[in-house]
């Protein structure tokens, strides 16, 4: 009878381990596509330092110039747009940068797009953002309503890299 209810002991105690585990490990859900959009030059102007304020120091750089290309649409940036990027106020020596970028694409066929960037910049030097858009053409007007992230990489003299992508549902 003992060695009974251990051995019915033991076998509950294996099968309530492993529904816990598997409570405790769920399956993963799949993880959402990207579907490459473009891929953006900037040429950056002159650095304005605004100076210190609450949230940090505030550094505006205005955008002069640029082109993008991408497997849907192509064009130039227009210089009207810039970064209004805040280090940070509590870790100033640590690199760390809010960007905030707004530009203009003007589409080869004359459409023009407002683009929208937040993130922030990465140990590695680059920065991650989320890319939001606004458009009036009735063409690209698919794009109003993407998620859409990005990777910004410095390029030299003052330029950078911004590549683009589509978040898809996953299948």
């Amino acid at each position: 009878m003992k060695t009974a209810f251990s051995t019915i002991f033991w076998a509950a105690l294996v099968l309530a381990g492993l529904a816990s585990a598997t409570a405790i490990s769920p399956k993963l859900p799949k993880a959402p596509g990207l579907t490459y959009l473009y891929t953006v030059n900037i040429t950056g102007g002159d650095l304005y330092e605004v100076g210190a304020g609450p949230r940090g120091t505030r550094i505006v750089v205005p955008i002069l110039s640029g082109s993008f290309s991408g497997p849907r649409f192509k064009g130039t940036v227009l210089p009207l747009g810039g970064d209004w990027e805040l280090v940070d106020a509590n870790h100033p020596n640590n690199g760390t940068v809010t960007i905030d970028v707004r530009q203009t694409f003007k589409t080869d066929d004359g459409a023009l797009i407002q683009v929208f960037e937040s993130g922030a910049t990465q140990t590695d030097g680059t920065a991650h953002v989320r890319l939001t858009y606004e458009t009036g053409s009735q063409k690209y007007y698919w794009i109003n309503s993407i998620v859409a992230i990005g990777i910004i990489r410095p390029l030299p003299a003052g330029s950078l890299q911004i590549q683009a992508w589509q978040m898809t549902t996953p299948t």
